[in-house]
Protein backbone atom coordinates (compact mmCIF):
# COMPACT_ATOMS: atom_id res chain seq x y z
CA UNK A 1 0.00 0.00 0.00
CA UNK A 2 2.54 2.62 1.28
CA UNK A 3 5.27 2.03 -1.85
CA UNK A 4 2.45 2.26 -4.62
CA UNK A 5 1.19 5.50 -2.99
CA UNK A 6 4.37 6.94 -2.07
CA UNK A 7 5.58 6.64 -6.14
CA UNK A 8 2.12 7.51 -7.43
CA UNK A 9 2.38 10.52 -4.97
CA UNK A 10 0.88 13.89 -5.48
CA UNK A 11 -0.08 13.81 -9.23
CA UNK A 12 -1.88 10.92 -8.56
CA UNK A 13 -4.85 12.60 -6.61
CA UNK A 14 -8.53 12.02 -7.67
CA UNK A 15 -9.35 15.48 -9.69
CA UNK A 16 -12.25 15.63 -7.97
CA UNK A 17 -11.03 16.02 -4.66
CA UNK A 18 -7.95 17.21 -4.57
CA UNK A 19 -8.77 20.56 -4.20
CA UNK A 20 -10.20 19.59 -0.86
CA UNK A 21 -7.60 20.83 2.07
CA UNK A 22 -5.92 17.82 4.53
CA UNK A 23 -8.92 18.81 6.91
CA UNK A 24 -11.80 18.29 4.69
CA UNK A 25 -10.38 14.82 3.33
CA UNK A 26 -9.43 13.73 6.91
CA UNK A 27 -13.01 14.81 7.72
CA UNK A 28 -14.67 12.85 4.76
CA UNK A 29 -12.25 9.79 5.60
CA UNK A 30 -13.16 9.52 8.97
CA UNK A 31 -16.80 9.16 8.18
CA UNK A 32 -15.85 6.48 6.00
CA UNK A 33 -14.69 7.81 2.28
CA UNK A 34 -12.13 5.24 1.33
CA UNK A 35 -11.23 8.05 -2.05
CA UNK A 36 -10.60 10.67 0.19
CA UNK A 37 -8.42 8.33 2.86
CA UNK A 38 -6.88 7.49 -1.00
CA UNK A 39 -6.07 11.14 -1.58
CA UNK A 40 -4.52 12.21 1.77
CA UNK A 41 -2.42 9.00 2.39
CA UNK A 42 -0.77 10.24 -1.23
CA UNK A 43 -0.48 13.64 0.33
CA UNK A 44 0.69 12.93 3.87
CA UNK A 45 3.15 10.10 2.52
CA UNK A 46 6.09 11.73 0.85
CA UNK A 47 6.19 13.67 3.82
CA UNK A 48 6.11 11.13 6.39
CA UNK A 49 8.71 9.11 4.20
CA UNK A 50 11.00 12.22 4.10
CA UNK A 51 11.00 13.15 7.76
CA UNK A 52 11.55 9.26 8.80
CA UNK A 53 14.43 8.81 6.75
CA UNK A 54 16.22 11.34 7.86
CA UNK A 55 15.60 10.04 11.36
CA UNK A 56 16.76 6.50 11.32
CA UNK A 57 19.99 4.65 9.44
CA UNK A 58 18.54 2.23 7.53
CA UNK A 59 16.32 2.63 4.22
CA UNK A 60 13.89 -0.36 4.62
CA UNK A 61 13.16 0.49 8.34
CA UNK A 62 12.37 3.93 6.81
CA UNK A 63 9.74 2.46 4.67
CA UNK A 64 8.59 0.06 7.01
CA UNK A 65 7.76 3.07 10.11
CA UNK A 66 6.86 5.33 7.48
CA UNK A 67 3.95 2.66 6.55
CA UNK A 68 3.21 1.90 10.07
CA UNK A 69 2.57 5.65 10.78
CA UNK A 70 0.55 5.26 7.65
CA UNK A 71 -1.43 2.53 8.76
CA UNK A 72 -1.89 4.05 12.78
CA UNK A 73 -3.44 7.36 11.07
CA UNK A 74 -5.95 5.88 9.43
CA UNK A 75 -6.76 3.75 12.46
CA UNK A 76 -6.67 7.13 14.51
CA UNK A 77 -8.81 8.96 12.13
CA UNK A 78 -12.17 8.91 14.07
CA UNK A 79 -10.44 10.01 16.80
CA UNK A 80 -8.56 13.43 15.67
CA UNK A 81 -10.22 16.03 17.36
CA UNK A 82 -8.55 18.61 14.59
CA UNK A 83 -6.53 20.77 17.15
CA UNK A 84 -3.75 20.66 15.16
CA UNK A 85 -3.39 20.56 11.61
CA UNK A 86 -3.45 16.81 9.47
CA UNK A 87 0.00 17.27 8.34
CA UNK A 88 1.38 17.98 12.59
CA UNK A 89 -1.23 15.59 13.72
CA UNK A 90 0.98 12.52 11.40
CA UNK A 91 4.25 13.30 11.63
CA UNK A 92 3.63 13.32 15.44
CA UNK A 93 2.48 9.76 15.13
CA UNK A 94 5.93 8.93 12.98
CA UNK A 95 7.78 11.07 15.30
CA UNK A 96 5.93 8.72 18.31
CA UNK A 97 7.16 5.67 15.78
CA UNK A 98 10.80 6.34 15.32
CA UNK A 99 11.27 6.90 19.27
CA UNK A 100 9.65 3.81 20.07
CA UNK A 101 12.11 2.21 17.28
CA UNK A 102 15.33 3.53 19.28
CA UNK A 103 13.94 2.53 22.53
CA UNK A 104 13.25 -1.01 21.44
CA UNK A 105 15.78 -1.68 18.76
CA UNK A 106 19.27 -2.92 19.71
CA UNK A 107 22.42 -1.95 18.83
CA UNK A 108 22.96 -4.25 15.46
CA UNK A 109 25.21 -2.08 12.94
CA UNK A 110 23.43 -1.32 9.64
CA UNK A 111 24.68 1.41 6.80
CA UNK A 112 23.61 5.20 6.96
CA UNK A 113 21.30 5.67 4.47
CA UNK A 114 19.61 8.34 6.26
CA UNK A 115 20.79 10.88 2.88
CA UNK A 116 21.46 8.60 0.50
CA UNK A 117 18.81 9.84 -1.70
CA UNK A 118 20.36 13.02 -1.38
CA UNK A 119 22.70 12.10 -2.90
CA UNK A 120 23.34 12.32 -7.14
CA UNK A 121 23.42 8.68 -9.25
CA UNK A 122 25.36 9.78 -11.74
CA UNK A 123 27.82 12.58 -12.25
CA UNK A 124 26.48 16.13 -12.80
CA UNK A 125 27.49 18.61 -15.04
CA UNK A 126 30.58 21.09 -14.47
CA UNK A 127 28.36 24.18 -13.72
CA UNK A 128 26.63 22.30 -11.07
CA UNK A 129 29.49 21.25 -8.83
CA UNK A 130 29.31 24.03 -6.46
CA UNK A 131 25.89 22.68 -5.62
CA UNK A 132 26.86 19.31 -5.20
CA UNK A 133 29.92 20.26 -3.10
CA UNK A 134 27.21 22.62 -0.64
CA UNK A 135 24.87 19.74 -0.57
CA UNK A 136 27.04 16.59 -0.21
CA UNK A 137 28.90 19.00 2.62
CA UNK A 138 25.07 19.79 4.53
CA UNK A 139 24.19 16.08 4.34
CA UNK A 140 27.16 15.07 5.90
CA UNK A 141 26.94 17.97 8.57
CA UNK A 142 23.18 17.07 9.42
CA UNK A 143 24.52 13.33 9.99
CA UNK A 144 26.14 14.43 12.95
CA UNK A 145 23.82 16.21 14.42
CA UNK A 146 21.59 14.55 17.79
CA UNK A 147 18.36 13.31 17.29
CA UNK A 148 15.89 16.15 18.39
CA UNK A 149 17.84 19.32 16.72
CA UNK A 150 18.42 17.43 13.55
CA UNK A 151 14.31 16.51 13.54
CA UNK A 152 14.08 20.21 14.02
CA UNK A 153 15.74 21.69 11.81
CA UNK A 154 14.35 19.21 8.94
CA UNK A 155 11.13 20.08 10.38
CA UNK A 156 11.28 23.77 9.88
CA UNK A 157 13.70 24.53 7.00
CA UNK A 158 12.40 21.89 4.78
CA UNK A 159 8.82 20.65 5.35
CA UNK A 160 8.06 24.56 6.49
CA UNK A 161 6.61 23.68 10.02
CA UNK A 162 6.36 26.68 12.47
CA UNK A 163 7.77 26.72 15.74
CA UNK A 164 4.17 25.60 17.40
CA UNK A 165 3.62 22.77 14.89
CA UNK A 166 7.14 21.20 15.15
CA UNK A 167 6.39 21.62 19.24
CA UNK A 168 3.44 19.66 18.87
CA UNK A 169 4.98 17.13 16.41
CA UNK A 170 8.23 16.58 18.85
CA UNK A 171 6.27 16.76 22.59
CA UNK A 172 8.44 19.38 23.53
CA UNK A 173 7.86 23.35 24.76
CA UNK A 174 8.15 25.66 22.07
CA UNK A 175 11.20 27.51 24.05
CA UNK A 176 12.91 24.26 23.56
CA UNK A 177 12.28 24.19 19.87
CA UNK A 178 13.48 27.56 19.17
CA UNK A 179 16.59 27.39 20.97
CA UNK A 180 17.35 24.31 19.71
CA UNK A 181 16.55 25.32 16.20
CA UNK A 182 18.90 28.45 16.98
CA UNK A 183 21.52 26.46 17.61
CA UNK A 184 21.60 24.35 14.77
CA UNK A 185 20.78 26.90 11.89
CA UNK A 186 24.46 28.45 13.74
CA UNK A 187 25.97 25.35 13.65
CA UNK A 188 25.34 24.73 10.11
CA UNK A 189 26.07 28.15 9.08
CA UNK A 190 29.66 27.78 10.14
CA UNK A 191 30.12 24.30 9.09
CA UNK A 192 29.35 24.89 5.90
CA UNK A 193 30.46 28.50 5.46
CA UNK A 194 33.61 27.08 3.54
CA UNK A 195 31.26 26.10 0.51
CA UNK A 196 29.45 29.32 0.35
CA UNK A 197 29.91 31.28 -3.35
CA UNK A 198 33.13 32.75 -3.41
CA UNK A 199 35.00 30.96 -0.69
CA UNK A 200 38.59 29.96 -1.29
CA UNK A 201 39.47 26.52 -2.04
CA UNK A 202 42.18 26.34 0.87
CA UNK A 203 39.25 27.28 3.32
CA UNK A 204 36.80 23.86 2.04
CA UNK A 205 39.81 21.81 2.24
CA UNK A 206 40.83 23.00 5.33
CA UNK A 207 37.41 22.59 6.67
CA UNK A 208 37.35 18.89 5.43
CA UNK A 209 40.72 18.03 6.98
CA UNK A 210 39.08 19.08 9.85
CA UNK A 211 36.27 17.18 9.60
CA UNK A 212 38.11 14.45 8.95
CA UNK A 213 40.02 15.24 12.44
CA UNK A 214 36.93 15.19 14.09
CA UNK A 215 35.98 12.03 13.01
CA UNK A 216 38.28 10.02 14.40
CA UNK A 217 38.43 11.39 17.71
Amino acid sequence: MFSDVHHRGAGGEDDELGGFSDEELAAAAASGDPEAFEVLLARMAPIVLRFVRRMVDDAQTAEDLAQETLFAAWRGLPDFAFRSSVRTWVLGIANRKVVDHFRRRRDVPAPDTRFADLESPEPLPAETAEHTALRDALRAELSKMQFTPRAIWWLKEVEGLTLAEISTVLAISDGSVRGHLQRSRAFLTTRLAPWRPGASTEASAGQVTESGREGRQ
